[in-house]
């Protein structure tokens, strides 16, 4: 990236950082003057970067994908594991769409909020003046287009194409994409797998933070979804690193549950309050339309007393696996999910867990930051804000982080991760700026162990009781 992209991104981040905190903190009608007031002064400067730029198009949101490297797809025994894609670390699988360009003009333009090509100002005035309508559920431009697709050296035609994303992964350059192999041909597979999700890694400039998080997680044994990194190209355009990362659907559920037939549900800028249960997005047939399974929970934090609230909220939630998904936030630092932005999570209500809810993370890419995220704002969605209000909890809460470093926080295993995932980075893109923003990652790594030990030293702040 040169420097004007480079700087205009982390622009970007930094107001994708701002709205999500005036969705949270702000009163509707005090937030829609905001919003007018921000959108006039900002969106000057947010479009400053693309309206000078040669490209705006592939420059838009400083977001350059012009100096990747395509691959060629050729047959690889290690393309399928266990009848699946492989979701192997050490194997980056060369992807090839092919569709039709108007289609993919139309679809790279797509957004939640508004047509791409009124770029920002519709996506950030959309999204703020819907955040306090929780009644109805945010709305859904995505549509659904023809393909065909190649992967090493498997070839799949007539599939079914859609952008995918919510707010800051909304790129008009290098979309990120979900397919289904079997949406226009009845029992068309990979192996076994039906649905493809490739992330453009868009808030990442390391493209590697997707894998490596995931890989924290499962290292932790916690139910989360697998990832590896793909070289993808779109109607012969290179796009460069995605992540290629487990979609959550039935075979999932199977595989980490032992059942699919329970209620998922996915979040995004949500949280258990009665009059914003539209909002959870339904995943599965079988999940209720009008989120009855997650008003008990709702009710529980609305009316519940802090001295009842375990007591009343066991039944319905797993609080110790609740408290290793909250720990390994932290230790992430996982500035995006649900316990601090409300945000990227499924929850699956587990027929072999008494119909208990478990907790799915999900949007792994925008994390790490210069600075760490001051603990108390991992109390920023209702059941850690609750939670934390309890002594018990606390102090699970806080040996839960000893023994995740202890035991699953591996530097030199992390580290060694970062470095192969690296050399699968390059050569897919060709970044002169990549070196420094992937010796920062990994300055982080044992940085962060010494920052999550003064946090447990110092005890972990108990959110006000107001």
């Amino acid at each position: 990236m040169n420097d004007k992209p480079k700087k205009h991104w982390e622009k970007i981040i930094n107001y994708k950082k701002a709205t999500i905190y005036l969705m949270k903190k702000t009163k509707p009608q005090i937030l829609i003057l905001i919003t007018m007031a921000f959108m006039v002064c900002s969106c000057e400067s947010i479009l400053e970067v693309a309206d000078n730029s040669e490209n705006p198009l592939t420059e838009e949101l400083g977001l350059n994908r012009s100096n990747c490297i395509s691959c060629s797809p050729t047959v690889s025994n290690q393309t399928l594991e266990n009848q699946e894609l492989t979701f192997n670390t050490n194997h980056m699988p060369c992807i090839h769409l092919e569709m039709n360009a108007a289609d993919f003009e139309q679809m790279r333009n797509e957004s939640r909020f508004g047509p791409r090509r009124q770029r920002w100002a519709t996506l950030w005035t959309g999204l703020i003046l819907q955040a306090n309508q929780c009644d109805v559920p945010y709305p859904s431009q995505f549509n659904w287009y023809v393909g065909n697709i190649t992967i090493d050296g498997l070839s799949l035609d007539n599939v079914g194409v859609r952008k995918k994303g919510f707010l800051g992964s909304i790129f008009s350059d290098a979309p990120s994409i979900k397919i289904s192999t079997n949406k226009y041909v009845r029992g068309q597979y990979v192996g076994r797998t039906a649905n493809i999700t490739l992330n453009n890694n868009a808030e990442d400039p390391t493209r590697i933070k997707t894998c490596l998080n995931t890989k924290v997680f499962e290292l932790a044994g916690y139910p989360a979804p697998r990832c590896n990194l793909a070289n993808v190209t779109i109607n012969s355009q290179p796009m460069g690193a995605y992540s290629h990362l487990e979609t959550i659907d039935q075979n999932f559920l199977q595989r980490q549950f032992g059942s699919d037939s329970g209620h998922l549900y996915e979040g995004q800028l949500v949280d258990f309050r009665e009059d914003c249960l539209l909002r959870w997005e339904r995943k599965t047939e079988q999940t209720n339309r009008l989120g009855q399974p997650l008003r008990a929970i709702a009710k529980v934090l609305d009316q519940v007393s802090d001295d009842q609230l375990i007591e009343q909220l066991r039944p319905h939630l797993n609080i110790d696996r609740f408290i290793t998904f909250w720990a390994l936030e932290i230790i992430l630092d996982h500035n995006d999910g649900y316990t601090h932005s409300l945000n990227n999570f499924y929850v699956y209500f587990n027929p072999s867990d008494n119909d208990r809810i478990t907790f799915i993370p999900w949007g792994f890419n925008y994390f790490h930051d210069n600075d760490p995220t001051p603990p108390g704002e991992y109390t920023q969605a209702l059941i850690p804000r609750r939670l934390s209000r309890i002594p018990e909890i606390a102090r699970q809460l806080e040996n839960k982080l000893d023994f995740l470093l202890g035991q699953v926080w591996d530097e030199t295993l992390l580290i060694s991760l970062i470095d192969n995932l690296a050399l699968q980075v390059e050569t897919a893109e060709m970044d002169n700026e990549y070196i420094s923003d992937l010796n920062r990652l990994k300055a982080w790594i044992p940085k962060r162990r010494a920052e999550v030990e003064l946090l447990i030293r110092n005890g972990l702040p108990q959110e006000a009781k107001n």
